[in-house]
């Protein structure tokens, strides 16, 4: 059985190194008790290096919010994998909705992330996802597939094992940046089994029917303590990148809290 995996990305939401470190600890508090599901927490980079020495020995990890595909150079505003290293990440998020659709981030580059983070060790867990107008337009198939097929370009089916895949709907995403003048909502139930289905047949006509079984699928996009149990009883869902609701540990901790439950159900 594949292992649950909940993410907790905290975008620019949370401004001080003491606010990063007082949500972290709470948290790794809150959740000690968990031994089923895999959690880690994105906080901004300049709290990377406090939160990961308050969670040290918790079971909680942390994971960069994004990187660079260079090492070192030239390149303000950007961060190296090896200082996401040297900060104590255990994953990076590469290919989120916010970075491709509103900084124009392309699959070639993300791509050359991917590669670069899996050449250091780093869990990848790639986002992929449609928005309303492409789904409107019958194009979810087409976008999602285009995106697996150019952002894992070149990786290996030994790295397989570390890549995670998160679909997540941009449409579903709750960013008036991303969404102008659209309410937002999470996939339904039906929906989410729907795609999430969709990139395991893709893996598997890609990779083969062993890397489609192992590989975790996780939702993105307004998962809630209220709809995480529908969601994550789907076969194809194997955990959640949650935005908002990771902000806190009494909204965050009751999914992690569902899929340890569902984790023990299914033992």
């Amino acid at each position: 059985m594949r292992r649950f995996i909940i993410g907790g990305n905290w975008k620019m939401q949370v401004l001080t190194i003491g606010e990063a470190e007082k949500k972290a600890q709470t948290l790794a508090t809150t959740i000690e008790n968990i031994k089923c599901v895999e959690v880690f927490i994105a906080p901004p980079f300049n709290s990377l290096v406090s939160v990961k020495q308050i969670v040290n020995n918790t079971k909680l990890r942390i994971a960069g919010q994004n990187m660079h595909y260079i090492e070192q150079g030239a390149f303000t505003g950007q961060i190296s994998v090896l200082s996401l290293l040297d900060a104590g990440c255990n994953y990076v998020i590469l290919g989120h909705s916010e970075p491709r659709r509103i900084f124009g981030e392309l699959n070639e580059t993300i791509n050359l992330k991917v590669l670069k983070a899996l050449e250091h060790g780093l869990k990848v867990v790639l986002c992929i996802g449609e928005t309303a107008k492409e789904r409107e337009e019958g194009l979810t198939t087409e976008i999602n597939n285009l995106q697996l097929s150019e952002c894992l370009l070149g990786v290996s089916d030994e790295q397989f094992e570390k890549i995670i895949i998160a679909y997540e709907p941009v449409w579903a995403i709750n960013n008036p940046y991303l969404n102008p003048g659209i309410g937002i909502k999470p996939a339904t139930p039906n929906q989410a089994a729907s795609a999430h289905k969709m990139v395991r047949d893709w893996i598997r006509k890609e990779y083969g029917h062993q890397i489609a079984e192992k590989i975790r699928i996780i939702y993105g996009g307004s998962m809630s303590k209220n709809n995480a149990r529908e969601l994550l009883e789907i076969k194809d869902i194997d955990g959640g990148l949650i935005g908002g609701a990771s902000l806190t540990a009494e909204s965050f901790s009751p999914i992690i809290r569902i899929a340890e439950e569902l984790s023990n159900d299914n033992e």
